[in-house]
């Protein structure tokens, strides 16, 4: 189901006046009347929304050709709708796959698919080891700052190994203040493959003698993954360092009864060395203006190196660190601005229906009503221009609307009531248009977080599943750090500046966007996730 981002914002900016009306409930008429009248006044609850378009990464290896196994390559292939992985996840991928695997980030945006470049070799490191011992014991471990990722991510490896038929043979659990004392004597008596914990329960899991001594005997544990490691900054990040520390010296002392001496042609899998695997929002530095691809890319991959070798206690030097490419995307030559845009009905517009978002596009992009929707998209100039631009940085339609005003000559006299309104209604459209339609907003099915673009408003990123469905809020600046899939998705982001955060009293917790307005996203300090 399409989403019309300007409906789906003015229902929240509602839904939120109508609450503030129910919450304040003044006897006084004058007070009733001054709430009305400041409810009423523009940017009172929100100031003007920021949008930006799905982020077209290059593609990658076939999933087929990755060093997974066929059935695993066949769900990730049905799920994604698509033969390739993204680059930079085939190229995480074969590193943590590699006999001799080197630490590992993953700096990518929402909807990358970074939570499948770990959780892949993950789950075939396991099925190796299930294969060849046909024993319980860790293979690996999954901290995640909150409880709610750790469940979503849960949810995810069982549909994973479902699908693929090796459900059976690999065993999940997750280790936090839910789990029964039955359910952790279980745990001693047969330790599971895969072990997901938030930090403070892996705290725990270290202090009790009898997990401790029992969860991690005779493990195999080839992976420790810390997911949104860009969390984990100032004392947090000291106390997260620690605890990886004192987790690999507990490790390499645990109890080893089983196959202690095994011959040399299983001895690295049967005591594998620890990888440490980072999975982060996109870096990027503050001082990035004047400066080339190649050299932004270097200064990313230093500041991520020296702040996971800190965390992960590893030399800097081999920390490996897969961030985004993007496809480059030609416009057409057929492509221009219409000489007078046709006018579109937006708030109205049944995004819902091809045929009605065919004929709108064809309205107003000044074309014949019988156009082909995709021959339409393509010699639509404003939509590829919006392309340009919103996968770039989030932005407003009054910044756009002065791009407009200095890149296009015949809009310079245009006045900006009537260009705000092509603008929105060739948003609206773009986000309405099918799959496979290149455009301000192509987008396509993908894995896990490896959907597509996404609407959203205030808030926090959620993490995706393998359905493409709307993102949970987030704010201006999208999914990003800085250095010193379901219904078809729709295609565009939508944020909130300045007072978003404020005015609606947010919470703030690890993964939250950075300070509103600022346009990139910090972390705050962290609150205890649920033990």
């Amino acid at each position: 189901m399409a989403l019309h981002p300007i409906k789906a914002l003015d229902h929240v900016i509602d839904e939120y006046a109508d609450y503030l009306r129910t919450e304040f409930r003044a006897k006084d008429p004058k007070l009733r009347e001054a709430l009305e009248r400041e409810l009423d006044a523009a940017g009172f609850l929100a100031q003007e929304p920021f949008y930006q378009a799905h982020r077209p990464f290059k593609s990658g290896k076939r999933w087929r050709d990755l060093p997974v196994e066929p059935q695993l390559a066949k769900v990730m292939q049905n799920r994604s709708k698509s033969e390739r992985a993204y680059l930079h996840q085939s190229d995480a991928i074969d590193e943590l796959l590699r006999p001799d695997a080197r630490p590992v980030v993953v700096t990518t945006g929402t909807g990358s698919g970074k939570t499948e470049a770990f959780l892949l070799p993950v789950i075939e490191n396991a099925w190796e080891d299930a294969a060849k011992f046909k024993k319980s014991g860790l293979t690996a471990i999954l901290i995640y700052p909150m409880n709610a990722l750790a469940n979503d991510q849960e949810l995810r490896i069982r549909d994973y190994l479902e699908e693929a038929g090796f459900a059976g043979a690999i065993s999940v659990a997750k280790y936090d203040r839910g789990t029964s004392q039955a359910e952790r004597e279980k745990l001693r008596k047969n330790p599971p493959h895969i072990l997901l914990a938030n930090y403070m329960m892996l705290e725990y899991l270290l202090v009790r003698p009898a997990d401790r001594e029992d969860i991690f005997a005779n493990h195999r544990c080839r992976f420790l993954v810390l997911d949104e490691v860009h969390t984990y900054r100032g004392i947090l990040g000291s106390n997260i360092a620690l605890l990886v520390r004192r987790l690999g010296v507990h490790l390499a002392r645990a109890r080893q009864d089983w196959r202690a001496d095994p011959p040399d042609d299983e001895r690295a899998k049967r005591y594998p060395s620890l990888v440490p695997v980072g999975a982060s929002a996109t870096i990027k530095s503050k001082d990035e203006e004047g400066l080339s691809h190649e050299e932004r890319v270097r200064l990313r991959d230093e500041a991520v190196q020296e702040f996971f070798g800190a965390v992960a206690g590893v030399d800097r030097a081999t920390v490996q660190v897969f961030g985004e490419d993007l496809q480059d995307v030609a416009v057409p030559a057929e492509a221009t601005y219409p000489t007078k845009p046709g006018k579109v009905n937006v708030r109205d517009l049944d995004v819902s229906n091809a045929e009605t978002v065919r004929t709108a596009l064809c309205r107003l992009a000044g074309l014949a009503d019988e156009t082909p929707i995709d021959e339409a998209a393509r010699r639509y100039r404003l939509l590829w221009d919006l392309n340009r631009w919103l996968i770039s940085r989030p932005v407003s339609v009054s910044q756009i609307v002065a791009q407009i005003k200095e890149d296009v000559p015949d809009r310079k006299e245009t006045d900006d009531d009537r260009l705000r309104s092509e603008i929105e209604a060739a948003l609206v459209i773009g986000a309405a248009l099918p799959d496979g339609i290149p455009d301000a907003s192509a987008a396509h099915g993908d894995p896990g977080d490896r959907a597509g673009g996404d609407v959203a408003e205030g808030g926090r990123a959620a993490e995706r599943t393998g359905r493409r469905q709307p993102r949970q809020p987030t704010r201006a600046g999208g999914d990003e750090a800085v250095h010193s899939g379901g219904d078809p998705e729709p295609d565009l982001c939508l944020g909130r500046g300045a007072a978003a955060g404020r005015d609606r009293g947010q919470r703030r917790v690890p993964g939250d966007v950075g300070e509103p307005g600022s346009g990139v996203r910090q972390p705050y300090r962290c609150i205890n996730p649920e033990a």
